[in-house]
């Protein structure tokens, strides 16, 4: 009985981790691209000359934020055909970026799982 126990948590333990840890990756691949797709929006939505790369990061931050990460830990950056997004109608190109850290890993160990990363093209300006 006592080995019984003692092997099940042995093996359970790992197996609830790796469990947990491929969620989390789940929730990262969620994240991106939803971030992608809301920062997207926003390019195909705001004015060219509304158009400021930290507006764009902040309606992506919120839907990563949604699925548990922190603001820090995405990266957007948008390029368009035209260079400067000025010009109605240029196409844009949203790319994110999210690391993803081993779950339960206290905060002076860096450990990343994946490194997840998402593209979404619109054409800036289009609803303005």
């Amino acid at each position: 009985m006592v080995e019984f126990v003692g092997l099940g948590l042995l093996l359970l333990v790992p197996i609830i981790y790796l469990v947990v840890t491929v969620a989390r990756v789940q929730a990262g691949s969620f994240a991106v691209v939803a971030a992608a797709e809301q920062a997207g929006q926003a390019v195909s939505v705001l004015e060219a000359k509304d158009l400021d790369r930290t507006g764009v990061h902040a309606a992506a931050a919120v839907a990563a934020q949604d699925h548990g990460f922190a603001p820090q830990e995405l990266s957007v950056t948008v390029s368009c055909s035209d260079g400067s997004c000025e010009a109605p109608g240029a196409v844009a190109t949203v790319h994110a970026s999210l690391a993803v850290d081993l779950p339960g890993m206290p905060g002076f160990v860096t450990a990343k799982v994946a490194t997840l990363t998402a593209d979404v093209t619109v054409v800036a300006g289009r609803y303005s």
